[in-house]
């Protein structure tokens, strides 16, 4: 309790950090969470990364359908939205072969971890790939929802384009003088 108070009375925020519950820092705590990332993509990909996408799987109690909405074969669970799916595979697929990936990425989790590992000497390069993750994740999330609660027919072309768009468009804030990548 001494640890708690001071002179003034009881210390709030010495007691609060006492309480509250310390967990192992994840390794992906440090990436997404950069300035130079789009707060609405950092939170999806925070969601992703924790499990907190409410896919169909987890929302069985408010509807009978759990068939993927960009598929329609398949059960919708996080890692099929985000990797299994033909759909997003086809977006993964154009990303990676746009960025110079050659690793196939199967969860948020060892995509993270493969960025972290892989960095390069180019500063562009670390930050559009982290970007573009970032920002495929998002795009897939809201394409996705867009085709439910929009009634829009899914085009993997159409976004892959734009993921593009958008990352040339973040780098040029970065980076407006220098040449960013072709």
């Amino acid at each position: 309790m001494a640890e708690w108070s001071s002179s003034k009375g009881l210390d709030t925020s010495k007691t609060y950090e006492y309480f509250r519950p310390k967990r192992a820092k994840q390794p992906w705590q440090t990436v997404i969470w950069k300035a130079f990332i789009p707060p609405k993509y950092s939170f999806t990909l925070w969601l992703g990364l924790r499990g907190r996408l409410s896919t169909r799987d987890r929302l069985m109690f408010l509807q009978e359908d759990s068939s993927c909405s960009l598929c329609i074969n398949t059960q919708e669970t996080a890692k099929h939205l985000l990797f299994e799916c033909p759909f997003s595979n086809f977006v993964w697929t154009n990303i990676r072969q746009w960025l110079g990936i050659n690793r196939r990425m199967s969860t948020l989790l060892s995509a993270v971890k493969w960025l972290i590992k892989e960095k390069t000497r180019s500063s562009v390069q670390n930050k559009a790939r982290l970007i573009a993750l970032a920002c495929t994740v998002y795009s897939l999330w809201r394409h996705r929802n867009e085709v439910i609660f929009e009634g829009k027919t899914p085009c993997p072309e159409g976004l892959v384009i734009s993921i593009r768009i958008t990352v040339y468009r973040i780098l040029l804030t970065l980076f407006p003088h220098g040449l960013i990548m072709s």
